[in-house]
């Protein structure tokens, strides 16, 4: 279980440190992290190969979960450092957050491809664990929307005149984001949880 909420952590640290402009890189931070998500989709492929050997790789929807916690973590963390900088996020602007991230939207989506399974068979789990996501995906949906209306209707003028429309229409993007990953990493927890043999998932 741990190492769902590892993924989700460093998913979220990584995207940051992406949009945080402390660091000099040579090429555009999105190409970058573009890139070691596909290396790091081809080494979650071999790995699971490996497991696929003695029966022991996740299914064709944990995989999924896998990959759209990971993905969404990193352009989600990438999103909130972003707008945390208080800068023009438009394409065109006079920086490249916006470009970088919609280029680890690609990336990611990339890394999709390698690791996803050739056949989408389904589990018996697979129901029981959606519905679990999907119930966790709400509640944490509604929780963040009611948070983002009371900063509306109550935060100071000077915080009230940052939320733009534009600003606000990206706020809501990464709270749909976080409800997503909610969903997915409840999922996962779920597939761990029934993975246990039956006397340890009782404790």
């Amino acid at each position: 279980m741990l190492k769902v909420f590892a993924v989700a952590a460093a998913g979220l640290a990584f995207g940051a440190l992406l949009a945080w402009p402390w660091i000099d890189w040579p090429v555009r931070p999105g190409w970058i992290g573009a890139g070691l998500l596909v290396l790091a989709a081809i080494a979650v492929r071999r790995h699971w190969d490996r497991r696929k050997v003695i029966g022991d790789d996740p299914g064709a929807r944990e995989r999924r979960s896998w990959h759209a916690l990971a993905g969404l973590a990193v352009i989600c963390g990438h999103l909130i450092a972003s707008l945390a900088q208080g800068v023009d996020l438009h394409v065109g602007g006079d920086n490249t957050l916006a470009l970088d991230n919609w280029t680890l939207i690609v990336g990611a989506g990339a890394a999709w491809l390698i690791v996803r399974a050739r056949v989408m068979e389904k589990d018996e789990r697979d129901r029981e664990m959606a519905n679990r996501g999907v119930r966790v995906g709400y509640g944490v949906l509604v929780g963040l929307s009611v948070l983002l209306l009371l900063t509306l209707g109550f935060a100071p003028p000077p915080i009230a005149a940052r939320l733009d429309p534009f600003v606000l229409g990206n706020v809501m993007v990464v709270i749909i984001l976080l409800a997503v990953m909610a969903d997915q990493g409840a999922r996962l927890i779920g597939y761990w949880s029934a993975a246990l043999p039956e006397e340890e998932a009782d404790g």
